[in-house]
């Protein structure tokens, strides 16, 4: 916050009219806050004479919120015998009113009348800062500033060439656009995540991204330039609105992204109930008329947020929440920003365009750490549904495609064989005797028994042949531009080779044997179900002429032959 003595005091230099001072010239400034109602710009000077001003002691004045008005006053100096153009800059949005007057030799031979209480067109230059063209004549001229606000009373004054100030707002906005662009690509990108993949916390994240642009437009002075030159009520009170709309935005998106109905719902009702109460108290404000009010609460939420943004993270984390980690960085970079920018703004730190534009930084970091935890949230939930869906398409014991897959992978197989006309067969295999082994050496050993026959299966077919465990102590296999002959002369390696397997049980090994039926795409196979339906009666005939054996479908070898 300013401090200053009043009393007699030495008076600032005149500034130089051929300088272009880069800094804010605060501390070639005196101030005079009125105490005892509105001075007139005469009652000013007179108090300005009887040395009642105090020198600034900051290159940027700050006042802080709900400050009573101020006259700031310095002189310029112009030792040529021609006028000189300057742009007197006051790089603050927000100020309600910034009366300006140009005197020499004690008569005002300027003045302009600003502030955001009056619409956008009636400023002398088109600027989103109170800008102000003067000639400055031969000689000393000064100048006297009335500003009165609600809001945080920030005065950074500048005095430039035209040339000077245009490359300094050139430099602004192209620095604006960069951030501008880069939140827009990233809100624009999470909506259309939404609308593909119907995820809310897509949806809040862009809702979070566009308050804080929305926000940022407002106290930078682009809102009042580009969206809303003439809805000067709006302007007074869309600083503290979007600012609670930012801070409620970003928890509720907090709210989704760690998941707190599922981890902490206590905490959950905690964060609404803080949302509430704050939304209360600003709506109150509102209604009451009461700027100052409103923006204190609106700032001491900015506060309470960011360190609650904070506070879920570290909560989180400690959790167990891998993305979380994500979050934390994300909301100690907001956090540090908001803080600093807060400070400034309030008047407890000095203000400048990094300590200003901090909340922004912070931001931009922000931003991209959360769109990480947003990828890295997808990327899981991808890879988790994939090992669903594989974990829905594979036989819990075997290891094998079950029935559901097996549909799927020959589906493609069995329409291109049939447009085309390639010899498909199929070939399915019982394990002899099962119940009896289940019986005998009991469920577990069965289970064993599957597995290994399983292994063996695999160790056989080829990688374009589609292998299933089709139910119980049932195997399929699809085979693709497989005559019956092949297929049949597969069947009987695969049986020999589970006739040759040799199970462990207690203090034994105990043999299984299989049976086999073939049978290959024909005229009369009109789906592949139908082709089954024939292999299924050869491996009957198997089991029916003593098992251990391959049966093949007569009616392929006639049309073969």
């Amino acid at each position: 916050m300013l401090v200053m003595l009043f009393g007699a005091s030495a008076v600032a230099a005149p500034l130089s009219v051929f300088a272009d001072h880069g800094a804010a010239i605060g501390r070639a400034t005196e101030i005079f806050p009125e105490t005892d109602g509105r001075l007139t710009l005469a009652e000013a000077a007179a108090a300005y004479r009887a040395g009642r001003f105090a020198p600034g002691d900051s290159p940027v004045l700050n006042f802080g919120i709900g400050a009573k008005p101020v006259w700031i006053r310095f002189a310029v100096d112009n030792p040529t015998s021609l006028p000189v153009p300057k742009r007197l800059s006051i790089e603050t949005a927000w100020l309600d009113q910034v009366d300006v007057y140009f005197q020499r030799n004690g008569q005002t031979v300027a003045t302009a009348l600003l502030g955001d209480v009056k619409p956008y067109a009636q400023r002398p230059l088109a600027s989103r800062f109170f800008v102000v063209p003067q000639n400055f004549d031969p000689g000393v001229s000064e100048v006297f500033i009335r500003v009165e606000t609600p809001d945080p009373m920030v005065v950074p004054l500048y005095l430039l060439s035209p040339d000077a100030l245009r490359v300094r707002q050139t430099q602004q906005e192209l620095s604006y656009g960069v951030v501008y662009g880069f939140l827009l690509a990233l809100m624009a990108y999470n909506a259309i995540l939404y609308f593909s993949l119907r995820s809310s916390r897509y949806l809040r994240y862009a809702i979070y991204l566009a308050m804080f642009i929305a926000m940022n437009v407002a106290y930078t002075g682009h809102g009042f330039a580009w969206l809303w030159p003439d809805s000067v009520r709006w302007q007074q009170w869309s600083n503290p609105l979007l600012m609670l709309a930012f801070g409620v935005s970003g928890l509720l998106f907090a709210i989704r992204f760690l998941d707190l109905r599922v981890y902490f719902p206590r905490v959950r009702r905690v964060v609404l109930g803080f949302c509430a109460v704050s939304g209360s108290l600003l709506g109150a404000a509102v209604l009451l008329g009461n700027q100052k009010a409103a923006l204190l609460v609106a700032f001491s939420f900015a506060l309470l947020f960011s360190v609650l943004m904070l506070v879920l993270g570290v909560i989180s984390v400690r959790a167990g929440q891998k993305p979380a980690k994500y979050f934390l960085l994300a909301a100690f970079a907001a956090m540090v920003g908001a803080v600093l920018t807060a400070l400034s703004t309030w008047g407890f730190i000095p203000h400048n365009s990094w300590t200003f534009r901090a909340v922004e930084v912070g931001m931009l970091i922000d931003a991209t750490l959360l769109a990480l935890a947003l990828a890295y949230q997808m990327r899981v939930g991808q890879e988790d549904r994939l090992r669903a869906e594989r974990l829905a398409q594979l036989d819990p014991l075997t290891g094998l495609n079950n029935r559901r897959a097996f549909y799927d992978k020959t589906s493609p197989l069995w329409a291109h064989a049939i447009r085309h006309g390639h010899a498909t067969s199929v070939m399915l295999l019982d394990i002899d005797l099962f119940k009896q082994t289940n019986d005998v050496h009991g469920h577990a050993f069965g289970d064993e028994v599957l597995k290994v026959v399983a292994d063996a299966l695999r160790r056989f077919v080829r990688h374009e042949d589609v292998l299933a465990r089709w139910g119980g102590e049932e195997f399929i296999v699809f085979l693709p531009d497989s005559s019956t002959e092949a297929a049949g002369a597969l069947a009987e390696r695969l049986r020999i080779a589970i006739a040759g397997l040799r199970i462990p049980h207690a203090m034994d090994v105990i043999a299984v044997t299989a049976s086999f039926g073939v049978a290959q795409k024909g005229e009369q196979h009109a789906t592949l179900d139908a082709l089954i339906a024939s292999a299924d009666a050869c491996l009957y005939q198997s089991k029916q002429q003593g098992r251990n054996r391959v049966t093949v479908s007569l009616s392929a070898l006639a049309a073969a032959g």
